[in-house]
This record gives structure tokens, sequence and C-alpha cells, in this order.
């Protein structure tokens, strides 16, 4: 059998491979929010959300404090007075469900004492939800009344991760009588400084509070109860129920939303200064939740985040009020990093062993192919199930792997194939040499094994007698063509050419590359090669070149078939008693005038083929007897003996031979043959295998 060096080669590949699987999938498993990895996963969901296609009618509209009503109404921050008659106006005039303030009221109004209680008045006759910020980072400091908080943060109990914080800037007691009610407004950053998602709820002095949206989303809904589970919280009312998908430390991913357009937003901004003057339309407003922020530069309300570089921080909220009214909101999952180290084993695995085993198109298509299923399920996992889970990782392991087999292929099998390439374009066709060149690691650096093949010799007739009558430049013309004819019958018939010798070429069938019709294709190449010489004939009479005339002889056994010699030359050859069967096969040609003679296992081997019987005979250097066979050649019935003469290959029957039976020497009782054997071409035959 052929050394299993390749396929070794192939399995270390693949072990290789799943080390590297195991590898990505211990550090995906370990990964923490600040390494590379988890980076990676940041910049790919970050990508999702930036060809996410819009909301489709966000029910939020937004107030907007920005550059155009600064210039109009003056600096902020305006007087209460201002901000009294903008909330009447949006009160009043556009009836909207209900109004949030991204805005804190944390001072009095120094200039205008009176201001501060029209400002109350204002927000008492409609739903008014204030802003607050927690803090952590200034020694506890608190200033403003804290809203009434949800539930004490017992009864989330102690194994809920949360956000603790120290301290609080909230609004003057005077607003919070007013207001229906208060939300912090903190944002959550990520590692590299990017606002992704917003704490729902947060902890303070063993209190739990809520977050504006969320108190914006009841205050919608009207009279709810809030339930928190270990992934979300339920908003319900007695029609309605909203399911907020919990993160980490109780906080929700903001269904951010793209593309988008040079100067085109989201969500539709009424400026503020239209709201005061009255201008504005105000039909935008009724029925719907409208958020007072401001977009100024100058007012320091401008967030990173995946599809901005400066959002607004009041589209932060109006994001993630909007994505929970239409059921878009996703969670990391807190499991996600195992999953995804899963996946990695699992897919990855897979591809590690499969791909050593493949070409480099291959590699590169079950690179392609795994990368895809990995996203696939990534996005189904994101569009229906709400999960955010980790990427980049296993797309890691998938390149990696990939890129290492393609090196390995390149370093391995490119030097392997070139060994072949050099080894065998001598020896066969074209096209079988691409075959071996295509899977090189089965042929490169091959040993020798015992085999069943088919051997062939072929020999120019009366050779000697046309050299002496030819010149040597015409005689190598003339020798280069039969051997050339020759050559391309053997790969026209995928056979392999052993040597030239001389006058004669030895070829086989089998070998290198497998072939279960070996004895089949020998015979049609013998067959083919008889009707190329006929044809090289009529070419060679042509020019005033004697006609040619081959003997062929064909046998099939097991025989010792690769890299052979010594140490300072060697050859792809074959060695074994069947081989010098073949020769002497052929050198009965002479004998009994036939072209091709085939051995017994031969004929058997091509059982569906016409062969004529014509002898038992015993060859000089074998024990037992052999039956000899001569193929029917086209255009002759079966039985019908056909002869060729040794020098011109014309046919004459059997009886009409002068010499038949003259040089045959009988061997007893049993009928057998003994055919004498040219000696001399018998002991080249000896030299040459």
């Amino acid at each position: 059998m052929i050394e299993r060096r390749g396929e070794n080669l192939r399995w270390l590949r693949a072990i290789l491979g799943i080390v590297i699987c195991v590898g990505f999938a211990v550090v995906q498993w370990r990964a923490t929010p600040a390494d590379g990895l988890s980076s990676a996963d940041r910049f790919l969901y970050d990508a999702r959300l930036r060809v996410a296609p819009p909301l489709a009618q966000p029910p939020v509209v937004i107030i907007d404090i920005d550059e155009a009503s600064l210039a109009k109404v003056g600096r902020w921050p305006w007087s209460r007075r201002k901000i009294a008659e903008l909330t009447t106006n949006l009160i009043e005039r556009g009836k909207p469900a209900v109004v949030g303030f991204d805005v804190v009221f944390a001072e009095p109004d120094a200039h205008d004492p009176q201001a501060d209680g029209l400002l109350a008045q204002a927000m008492d006759t409609g739903k008014v939800v204030l802003g607050y910020y927690f803090t952590s980072d200034r020694g506890g400091f608190t200033s403003g009344e804290l809203p009434r908080p949800v539930f004490e943060s017992a009864n989330l109990g102690t194994d809920t991760p949360r956000l603790v914080w120290n301290g609080y800037g909230a609004n003057l007691p005077v607003f919070m009588r007013a207001a229906r009610s208060a939300g912090f407004i903190n944002p959550m950053l990520d590692p590299d400084g990017v606002t992704r998602s917003l704490p729902l709820l947060a902890e303070f002095d063993g209190q739990i509070y809520e977050a504006l949206s969320v108190r914006l989303l009841r205050e919608y809904m009207g009279d709810t109860i809030m339930a928190v589970g270990e992934e979300s919280i339920e908003i319900a009312n007695a029609t309605r129920r909203l399911e907020l998908p919990l993160s980490e430390a109780l906080t929700a991913l903001v269904p951010f939303t793209g593309p988008r357009a040079r100067g085109a937003r989201n969500f539709r901004y009424i400026p503020a200064a239209n709201v005061l003057d009255g201008s504005a339309d105000f039909s935008v407003f009724e029925n719907r939740i409208v958020l007072v922020g401001t977009s100024a530069p100058g007012l320091a309300d401008l967030r990173p985040t995946p599809v901005s570089e400066s959002l607004p921080g009041v589209e932060i909220h109006a994001s993630l009020v909007a994505g929970a009214l239409e059921g878009r909101l996703m969670s990391r999952v807190p499991e996600g990093n195992q999953i995804a180290a899963l996946a990695i084993l699992l897919i990855g695995g897979l591809f590690a062993v499969a791909a050593p085993r493949a070409g480099a198109f291959g590699v590169v298509l079950a690179t392609c192919t795994s990368a895809g299923a990995l996203f696939v399920w990534n996005v189904v996992s994101f569009v229906h199930l709400g999960w955010v889970l980790p990427l980049a990782g296993s797309l890691l392991t998938i390149v990696v792997i990939g890129l290492f087999n393609l090196a390995a292929g390149y370093a391995v099998e490119g030097r392997a194939r070139r060994a072949v390439v050099d080894l065998f374009s001598e020896y066969v066709s074209p096209d079988v040499v691409d075959t071996m060149a295509r899977d090189p690691l089965n042929y490169h650096g091959q040993i020798s094994v015992n085999r069943e093949l088919t051997v062939m010799f072929a020999d120019i007739r009366g050779f000697t007698r046309i050299a002496e009558n030819m010149p040597p430049d015409m005689l190598r013309e003339y020798l280069n063509e039969v051997l050339t004819d020759l050559t391309e019958c053997i790969y026209r018939y995928r056979g392999t050419v052993d040597k030239y010798m001389g006058d004669a070429v030895m070829a086989f069938w089998g070998a290198p590359v497998d072939d279960p019709d070996h004895a089949r294709h020998a015979v049609q190449a013998a067959l083919d090669m008889q009707k190329a010489i006929t044809r090289l004939s009529e070419r060679f009479a042509a020019r005033g070149f004697p006609p040619v005339a081959i003997g062929i002889g064909i046998n099939t056994g097991v025989m010792r078939v690769g890299d052979m010699g010594s140490k300072l030359r060697r050859a792809y050859t074959v060695i074994g008693d069947s081989v010098n069967l073949a020769s002497r096969l052929e050198s009965l040609t002479k004998h009994y005038r036939t072209p091709i003679i085939v051995g017994d296992s031969t004929r058997a081997a091509c059982a569906d083929m016409p062969f004529d019987a014509i002898d038992t005979v015993v060859v000089t250097g074998r024990q037992g007897a052999v039956r000899i066979f001569a193929p029917v050649l086209p255009g002759h019935r079966a039985n019908q003996p056909v002869m060729a003469t040794a020098a011109v290959g014309q046919s004459e029957p059997a009886a009409q031979r002068p010499d038949a039976g003259a040089q045959e020497e009988a061997t007893g009782a049993t009928g057998e043959r003994r055919a004498p054997i040219d000696e001399t071409r018998d002991e080249a035959a000896r030299t040459w295998l």
C-alpha cells in the first residue's frame, strides 16, 4: 500500500487545529469586558447596529434645546418663566401622553423667585417625569429631593448584581411635589467610553430606584405593576405587558438604529424655540411621549454611541423607550462567553478536522462556510432570541485555523506537489500528474510496495537491420517518432512509462495512481499502439523511411513498485517475476509472429474482451506452463489467428509459417511447448529489470 505519510500529516494538522480551537475556547470562556476579544465583540455589535433598520413609527418626540433655540431665546440656563411657558404650551396645546425632562432643576431661579412656582404649576397640569443623576465619586454629595423608591434593595436578593451609588443630584422639592415622578438619567459606559446600555434600576442607601426610561414607560401605559426577574423587568397593566431584557448589573442594551444620512435623525426633533413662540406643529405631540433635552454642543450632553460619536443624551433615552415599546430590546446573555466557547469547540473543531483534507480553494471555502455558520447563528440569536452573543473569538478561531492550514498546505503539500511533478512528469501523462498533484501527500516520498499491476514491453521489430541502413541523425528522428506515438498511446490509457530501452519501451498500469482496470487499459493501449504504428508506417513510406512493426508482451501479476535504485541514482520502476514474464511474452511475438501476446492472468482480468488462445508453453526460467493469448484485433473475427511478420507486420495464416514448429521442442506427453527465447534479449531483460 501507499505510504501513510500524507494521512499522518493531515491528522497532525487536524490535531494542531483542535489545539487552536481549545486554546481560543479557553480564552473565550474566561474573557472579561476589558480584554481584546470583548473589544472586538463590541466592534461587531456596533456594526450590526449601524445597519439595523430604523424604528417604524417611534411614539417619541424630542423637544430640542438646540443652538438655533439658544440663539433665539438666549443662553442657557433659561429663566424658569420661559421653561414654564414652554411646558404650558406643550401640555395645553400638544396634549402629550407624558413629558420627560432630561434636565435637572437643582437650584432655584436666583433672578426671579416667583418663576419656580410658575414652573411647578405648569408641571402639575400634566404627566411630567423629571430627570436626576446619581454619583459615586463626590464623597456622598447629595442635592435636591429624590423620588420615592420602587422597593427596598433586599427584595432583589443579595446575588443580583446592580449599580450602587453613594450620592445624587436631584430636583428642588417644589418640582418633585408638582411632577408625577422622576427617574435617574445616568448612562452606562463600556471600557471604551461608548454608551451602549442604560441602567434600568440602581441602588442608593438600601433602596432601589428606577431610570427615567422605565418611569416614562410606566406613566405612558397608565396604572402598571413592575416585576423584576433574573433575566428581565416586566411592566404590565390590564391590557398590555412589556418585557425589558436585562444585561449585567440590571442594565438594558439601547436599540440604536442606522444607517444615518448626514443630518438625518431617527426621531422627530422640534426646536424648543418653536414651542415657546407657538410656531411648532403641536399635533405631533398628541398622545406621544415627549422628551425635553438638548443637542447643543456647549451644554455637554453629547455622548459617543455605536451609531454616532456625538449623539444627544436625550435620544439615548428616546431610543430605549421606543425600542421597548416596539419589542426590540436585546440583552447580553450572562452565559454568552460559555455559549461562544462551545460554538468554537463545535464548529471550529469540525473545521479543524475537515480543513487538512481540502486544497487551498477548499480551505478558503470551508473558512467562509464555517464563519458564515457562526455569523448566521449569531444573527438568528440576535433577531429571534434577543441574545447578544460574543462572535469575535469564534470568527478569529476559524480564520486562524484557515490561515494555519493554508500555510501548512503551502509549506508541506506545495513541496510534496513539486516533488511529485518532478518525479512523475517523465513517467505518466500530464492528466495523471495533475491528479497526483491535487493530493500530493499520497504520492510524495513513496516507498516500494507489492501490488497487482499490469506491465507491458513493446519492441520494434527488425530495428537492427533498419539501423544498419540509416544515418544516425535520421535514425534518431525515426526512433523518436516511433517512441512518441507509442508513449502517447500509453498516456491515453493512463499508463506509466518505466523506461526506454533503445528501440523498446517498458510501461505499466495501476501505479502510481490506482487503476482497477489496469489490465484492460494495458490491452487497449496495445491495440491502439498497433493502429498508431500502421498510420506511422504510412507516413514513413511517404518520406522514404522503412515501415515499422512492433511486438508487445503484456502480463498481469503481483510485482514490486516504487522509487528504487542506488544512493546515486533512483527511478520509479517495477520488478518481479511477473515483469520478467511480460518481457518473455514480448519475445514470443517473434516466434508466433503475433503482434500482441498476453498472459493468462491478463486475459482473465479482461473477461469481456475477445482473445485467441495461442499455445501453452514453458518459457525459459519458469517451472510451470504458461497459457498465452492474443487479443482479437478490430476487423478480425474471434479464433482467427492473426500473425504479423517481424519486419513489416503483414499477416499470414499460421499453417503457412515457414518455421512453424521448427523452433519448438516437445516436453513430453503433456503437449506443452517450450518456446526458445532470444537469449540476448532475455539477458538484457534481466539486466534492465
